[in-house]
């Protein structure tokens, strides 16, 4: 199982008892206490996952995972705050690409079984539940349930992100930005190429919608 792990957290008195904690249950913790030395960890050491805080110096943690998300999306990353829990917040780290939020104090055991779960999954799978459908997606392929279907690489790159999001309206620019690196008008095509594609294979399965809000962006429920 991967085991690496990035803990970015200014608060010694947290994340010194976490590193200890998780490697004695086996995991291998780097520590930052700055955003600034969070991203050199990680461009130095490539971490299978990042435990991220939101409050931090030099560089905040939606500034940290704002950075990582513009060349990687598929370091998971989790969110911690002590203060940022409005829904705005949440909102805004679900949206730049984090695939968990949790309130401090934080409950290590909780925290462990996440990162576990998470690792334990192949790196080129993430599975997701949608109602009554298990959703796995690879690189170019989507399971839902029993069937798999090949697509497109950014097609399942733009499905993950909205089921990371799910029950959100996620903007057109956002989602250029973030599989496209370009949110100049010209790709519009390719991203409406690609909802429609997304839309054609999940309309088999009654329950999962892909809605157009309009003037805002996109919204998968289901």
């Amino acid at each position: 199982m991967r085991n690496n792990i990035l803990l970015i957290e200014d608060d010694l008195g947290l994340a010194i008892p976490l590193k200890d904690f998780f490697e004695d249950r086996g995991l291998n913790v780097l520590l930052a206490t700055t955003g600034e030395e969070g991203l050199l960890q990680y461009k130095e050491h490539s971490p299978d996952l990042i435990v991220l805080d939101i409050i931090l110096p030099q560089k905040n943690g939606f500034e940290v995972i704002s950075e990582i998300r513009n060349t990687d999306l598929r370091t998971p990353i989790i969110l911690m705050t002590g203060t940022e829990v409005g829904p705005e917040s949440q909102i805004k780290g679900y949206q730049l690409g984090a695939i968990n939020y949790m309130q401090k104090p934080i409950l290590p055991q909780a925290l462990l079984s996440l990162i576990q779960n998470i690792l334990s999954l192949p790196v080129d799978l993430k599975q997701y539940h949608l109602g009554r459908y298990c959703i796995r997606i690879h690189s170019q392929s989507i399971e839902i349930n029993t069937d798999t279907h090949t697509v497109r690489d950014k097609d399942a790159l733009l499905l993950e992100f909205l089921l990371e999001r799910k029950n959100q309206i996620v903007s057109r620019s956002t989602m250029l930005k973030q599989i496209w690196r370009d949110d100049h008008p010209d790709m519009n095509n390719l991203l409406d190429g690609a909802i429609y594609r997304i839309r054609q294979l999940v309309a088999r399965y009654p329950g999962i919608q892909i809605k157009t809000v309009y003037g805002e962006g996109y919204t998968l429920s289901g």
